[in-house]
């Protein structure tokens, strides 16, 4: 198997994730971003989905499912890919959730 089929195997695994857990995929855009922006850090990646699922921001009460939902998909990753390709994986499958909830 080459690379870029590791990362969308990746991907379709995460976006079945996504669309059975009925996560918001605007969201889970979002934590792909800041998981880029720390620098592809899983701890921090981790902690940030933690922090927002048990205590999110008033404006974001109403995301604390979704969050708890991302939290749970993160923490049941068992992935071999590591930094941008699992950013890339992520990125893919929440494409992928998008392209399939306007298909229903």
């Amino acid at each position: 198997m080459n690379h870029w089929d590791m990362i969308l195997d990746e991907a379709e695994r995460l976006a079945m994730q996504l669309q059975r857990l009925e996560v918001d995929l605007a969201e889970a855009e979002k934590a792909g971003d800041y998981y880029v922006i720390q620098g592809y850090d899983d701890t921090a990646m981790g902690r940030y989905l933690k922090l927002m699922a048990e205590r999110p921001p008033l404006r974001s009460r109403r995301s604390q499912r979704h969050f708890k939902n991302l939290w749970t998909i993160w923490r049941g990753w068992r992935t071999t890919l590591q930094g941008q390709d699992k950013a890339r994986a992520w990125g893919w499958g929440v494409r992928m959730a998008k392209i399939r909830r306007r298909g229903r």
